[in-house]
């Protein structure tokens, strides 16, 4: 059995492992809620500058994700 998996889907994994909200990280990216929600199900596409922030702050983050 094989799995594949996409970078969004690594990411979208890491980041609810980490229980980090797209709420949360929406502000830090400076879009919408519904923006990240279509950019993690690969329907969108971020500005390069808000993919790297997206992804950045997810690797950064605790596990305990934002309080």
């Amino acid at each position: 059995m094989e799995f594949n998996m996409s970078i969004r889907q690594g990411y979208q994994l890491l980041r609810k492992q980490k229980k980090i909200k797209l709420k949360d990280l929406s502000v830090i990216v400076g879009v919408s809620v519904p923006m990240l929600s279509m950019y993690e199900n690969e329907n969108v596409n971020l500005h390069k500058e808000k993919e790297k922030k997206y992804r950045e702050f997810i690797i950064s983050s605790s596990k305990r994700g934002i309080k």
